[in-house]
């Protein structure tokens, strides 16, 4: 059975958390995507995503760095429909690549999290009571 464990901010098992905090941003900035374009189901699971964090499982890791992958690679997509319609309606669209390109680069720095001793110790060894 997974236990869920309540974190304290000022304590050193709590300060994981801090150094996620790039991998929760790029969750919630994809879930502000597709909540603005009427996707509910999954501005819900991106936002519930990071709950994901708090099970202390080797796998968690894999699994949130090849998720922050597949999201790099939606802005991708989302950036190049923005630059085709507004080179067919010949507007300025370097501004917005830079933006998107370094929103791409965010979502994939996140990945880099998970390569913290600290939050690497954090997922190998369960809490012992």
């Amino acid at each position: 059975m997974y236990k869920i464990y309540i974190i304290k901010f000022g304590s050193r098992e709590g300060m994981f958390l801090v150094r996620l905090t790039p991998v929760i941003l790029s969750c919630w900035l994809l879930a502000a995507h597709f909540l603005r374009f009427g996707g509910m189901i999954p501005f819900i699971v991106l936002v519930l995503l990071p709950l994901a964090l708090f099970v202390r499982r080797k796998a968690i890791p894999k699994l949130m760095s090849a998720l922050l992958i597949l999201m790099a690679g939606k802005w991708l997509v989302v950036t190049y429909e923005m630059i085709t319609v507004r080179l067919m309606m010949g507007d300025d669209w370097i501004r917005m690549l830079c933006i998107m390109g370094a929103v791409v680069i965010f979502t994939l720095v996140s990945v880099c999290c998970f390569q913290n001793e600290r939050v690497s110790a954090y997922y190998s060894s369960p809490k012992q009571h």
